[in-house]
C-alpha cells in the first residue's frame, strides 16, 4: 500500500521515471545528480519506496539528532562523520566486498551548491569494490528521474570521471542556478 501511495504522489506532482532500475544486480553504487535542493531527498525517497529499492544512503550525522534520526534510519540512511579523515571510501569498499547484496547511493557533487565537477569518492568506491555505477539524473526541467546505462570502471579516474559527468550536462536541478551546466545556471 505504501509503495502505491509513493507512486501516486510521485505522479501527482508531475514526475515520471525513464529507464530501468537494475534490481537484479545486487551490489552497485548509485549516483544521483544534480543534487541542488533539500527537496531532492523526499523526491528520491518516493522513488526508492515505489520501486522497492534496497539501498543505503549517507547523510551528515548532524541530521540524525532529534525526531529526524529515526525517520532517516527507517529509510536506510547512514550517518556520515564529516569531521576529519575517516577512511570513508575504504570503509564502504570493505562493506560492499563483504556483502552479497549492498547498494549505496551517493550524490557525487557532495553538496547542494553549484559545482563544476564531481567529487571522486563514488568512483573509487565502485572501482575498489569492483561494482558498477548506476547514474540517475533528477531532471527538474523535464520532471524526469532517469536511470542511465550501467558504467563499469577501469581504474582510470582521470579519464572516466569527466565522461560520467558528461551524462549530467544539460540536466536542470530543482534549483537551476546550481546545475552543473553553465548554460542552464546562467539562464535563471
Amino acid at each position: 500500500m505504501f509503495r502505491w501511495i509513493c507512486k501516486t504522489i510521485f505522479h501527482l506532482i508531475g514526475w515520471r521515471v525513464e529507464g530501468h532500475y537494475p534490481s537484479d544486480i545486487k551490489r552497485k553504487v548509485l549516483i544521483v545528480a544534480p543534487h541542488t535542493s533539500s527537496w531532492d531527498v523526499p523526491l528520491g525517497l518516493l522513488v526508492k519506496v515505489w520501486l522497492d529499492m534496497d539501498l543505503q544512503f549517507y547523510v551528515k550525522e548532524e541530521m540524525f539528532k532529534g525526531i529526524l534520526g529515526p525517520v532517516l534510519r527507517a529509510f536506510s540512511a547512514v550517518p556520515l562523520d564529516r569531521s576529519g579523515n575517516t577512511n570513508f571510501v575504504q570503509s564502504v569498499v570493505r562493506d560492499i566486498r563483504q556483502s552479497d547484496s549492498r547498494t549505496i547511493l551517493i550524490t557525487p557533487e557532495g553538496t547542494r551548491r553549484k559545482v563544476d565537477k564531481f567529487r571522486t569518492g563514488f568512483y573509487h568506491i565502485a572501482d575498489g569494490a569492483g561494482v558498477p555505477i548506476v547514474p540517475i539524473s533528477f531532471d527538474a526541467g523535464r520532471k524526469v528521474v532517469k536511470f542511465h546505462e550501467l558504467i563499469y570502471t577501469h581504474g582510470d579516474a582521470e579519464r572516466e570521471i569527466p565522461q560520467i559527468e558528461q551524462i549530467f550536462r544539460g540536466i536542470q536541478g530543482l534549483k537551476a542556478e546550481y546545475s552543473m551546466d553553465k548554460k542552464i545556471a546562467e539562464n535563471v
